[in-house]
């Protein structure tokens, strides 16, 4: 055989046919429903018109699901109509608007734009998600339908040492290879490898299926990178090329890209760890921790030259101790010298061992890929927003800190107006390049988008108790922190107020016409809540129109038409509401059992026992939902005289009931003897409610 030929078939052999294999099985495996896809949306149709809805499985190919870092919901038309500007958000969980997710940057920036664009119909479409860094914003941007969206803002960086294959992260190993990273991103997504994962953990022992659950930034604490690690060149390497990318992917999609720096915390966020230089000698470090306890001293009687002058000396001895270049900096400022406080502020930054903030190398990349893009292909299809600067200008003469955001990164109300006036300016100027307009002042923008609310109150909670765990208690300034959050939360319940507060307060921007559809939300929950019926209804009216894709909206008006034995009209937004469950079950049954609810208080018992038979057909790991739905056809069937059907359902509860025990799940719901019990009284089967009584723990 010629050398030509056994190359050829050496080649089919090795390459070829395992290929082949390979491409077949993914076929096979895609067409028997093996795996899902993790583009960042589905293409859905709702009423034969199409839509695009987030892919809540997403997050997954970084992330176990058990972590529950997902999405946002957003449901879009393919193929809106000319009036609407659209805009991504992609980035972390600082652009997200944690903590305040319903108060954040994107309900910011459709407030602006309403107001700068009243004859637009504005859609700001959130893409960030928690705990994510380039490396999952650029599978967003990849993934985005092509023309989807007239403008993507770009604000990402705070998580790329902690974000997946970052040095600090603790789901993924560290790689120092873009091209690994994504060949490996592009294996995960395939179904075979899906398929292959979920073999596998079919057979390991139980102690190795605990699911892991999210903890915030605790689950990095114990991870520590120093500023002369070898590994952030990578990571800062990997910065760029993704960011480059995703500022391709977006163009060539026909997005203008907006891209931001990343402003961060330095005044009020102490740094979380610190470190000494490497060659520290010992007579060096005894040194240092004698000087440093007078520095201590000094810093808390207010003796800012003595302060001043011991930091000084504490940093000719180790220059690489972060916690003393912020020290130095508070003393700074207290001697109004605010432009050297600015510089040990940025050197605690860069020196802060554990890295949960965007730092200046970062921020010069972005720098000069905004440089380089605005050289290439100009302000047609790119803008560059320095929002580090604008946060600099707000703080004046201090650097940014708790004047614009909560912690290390995320923003209060006043940093997210910041950054949403920045662009709406840079995506005015482009739709009117020739217009003037006034923005909104911040509290033109605090009524327009309801800030705060009571949910405020319950977020400001949450975030007194994040802040009171580690890494935060390692910082130098955590009882500041804790209280000034303290403060700010109780100012915020006392500027809140009552529900009847929260209506009255509302009432003008419904009544000029400026309220969105989460406007409409709050004000539909505090009626209800105070008795007026009728106004919740009206407000949920309204608010379909504003925004027809809501979940809990539909639920919310079936419920108060069913009130009024409006079954049929019910029925309909039930039916509505299932568009929008996202696979989430429990949402699923909850709609599936009150559309038979209704059908059976309309007299329509076949159509309302095929809807709670859907349950306990197709869902029977949702226990307490097929318990309920058995009961209610066991009930039904019993008051409309069908007796077949009583004794088919009775049977069907009781191996059912039995399954879950023998399989050893009914401690998964309490109440299952209970529940039972109180089933077979309804089939008025005495001796089986008090067997299965008998049995309830």
């Amino acid at each position: 055989m010629s050398p030509i030929k056994k190359f050829v078939f050496t080649f089919i052999a090795v390459v070829g046919i395992p290929a082949l294999f390979f491409v077949l099985t993914e076929v096979a495996l895609r067409l028997s429903g093996v795996g899902t896809h993790f583009d960042y949306f589905h293409e859905i149709d709702i009423d034969g018109k199409a839509y695009y809805q987030e892919n809540k499985s997403f997050a997954n190919q970084f992330y176990p699901p058990s972590l529950g870092i997902a999405p946002l919901n957003n449901t879009i038309e393919i193929d809106p109509d000319s009036s609407v500007v659209r805009v991504y958000i992609l980035g972390g969980s600082a652009a997200q608007g944690f903590p305040h997710v319903n108060h954040g940057l994107d309900r910011h920036l459709s407030a602006h734009l309403r107001n700068a664009l009243p004859g637009k119909k504005i859609e700001v479409i959130n893409t960030a998600m928690t705990s994510v860094n380039s490396h999952v914003v650029y599978e967003v941007a990849r993934t985005l339908p092509d023309e989807s969206a007239d403008f993507a803002i770009v604000l990402m960086g705070n998580n790329e040492v902690v974000g997946p294959y970052g040095p600090s992260t603790f789901s993924q190993n560290f790689l120092s290879s873009l091209t690994m990273i994504r060949a490996l991103q592009a294996l995960k997504r395939t179904r075979t490898w899906q398929a292959i994962a979920l073999f596998i953990q079919q057979f390991k022992p139980s102690t190795d299926k605990k699911e892991m659950e999210w903890e915030g930034m605790e689950m990095f604490s114990e991870f520590n990178v120093t500023h002369d690690d070898k590994r952030l060149a990578d990571v800062y390497s990997h910065y760029e090329n993704n960011l480059n990318d995703i500022i391709d992917f977006l163009q060539r999609k026909n997005i203008h890209v907006i891209l931001s720096s990343v402003p961060v915390n330095l005044r009020d966020s102490a740094p979380f760890g610190s470190s000494h230089r490497r060659n520290i000698t010992s007579d060096e470090l005894q040194r240092w921790k004698e000087l440093n306890q007078t520095a201590k001293d000094a810093f808390t009687s207010a003796n800012w030259t003595m302060a001043k002058d011991t930091y000084g000396a504490l940093l000719e001895i180790d220059s690489e101790f972060a916690d003393t270049h912020f020290k130095l900096a508070k003393v700074l400022e207290n001697t109004r010298d605010f432009e050297r406080a600015r510089f040990h502020f940025d050197q605690a930054l860069h020196y802060d061992t554990k890295r949960f903030r965007t730092n200046h190398v970062i921020n010069d990349i972005i720098e000069q890929v905004a440089s380089e893009e605005l050289a290439n292909s100009g302000t047609q299809t790119f803008t560059y927003v320095d929002s580090v600067t604008a946060f600099n200008s707000e703080s004046e003469p201090f650097a940014p800190g708790w004047n614009l955001l909560h912690e290390h990164v995320h923003f209060d109300f006043d940093g997210n107006y910041v950054l949403a006036r920045e662009f709406a300016n840079a995506i005015v100027s482009q739709i009117m390049p020739s217009a003037s307009y006034s923005s909104l002042t911040k509290d033109e923008a605090a009524d327009i988008i309801g800030f705060p609310n009571h949910e405020t109150n319950q977020i400001m909670n949450r975030l007194l108790s994040m802040v009171q765990k580690s890494p935060f208690t390692n910082q130098s300034n955590f009882n500041e922190l804790k209280a000034f959050t303290e403060k700010r939360r109780d100012e915020i319940i006392d500027e809140v107020g009552s529900p009847a507060d929260a209506i009255l307060r509302r009432k003008p921007v419904v009544q000029k016409g400026l309220a969105d559809w989460k406007i409409h939300y709050e004000l539909a929950e505090l009626n209800r809540f105070t008795g007026n019926q009728e106004a919740s209804y009206i407000h949920l009216r309204e608010l379909v129109k504003l925004y027809p894709h809501n979940h809990e909206t539909y639920v919310k008006l079936a419920e108060l038409e069913s009130k009024k034995g409006q079954n049929k009209q019910a029925i309909q937004y039930l039916k509505r509401s299932l568009h929008y469950t996202r696979n989430d079950q429990t949402k699923e049954t909850q709609a599936l059992g009150l559309i038979g609810l209704n059908y059976m208080r309309a007299n329509q018992y076949d159509d309302g026992k095929l809807y709670f038979e859907k349950i306990v057909d197709n869902y029977a790991d949702q226990i307490g939902a097929t318990i309920r739905a058995y009961g209610s056809l066991i009930k039904f069937a019993k008051d409309n005289n069908q007796s077949k059907d009583l004794n088919q359902h009775i049977n069907g509860v009781q191996r059912y009931a039995k399954r879950l025990i023998n399989d050893g799940r009914a401690e998964e719901f309490p109440l299952l003897y209970r529940r039972m019990a109180q089933i077979m009284t309804i089939a008025e089967n005495k001796a089986e409610a008090e067997r299965w009584q008998s049995l309830q723990p």
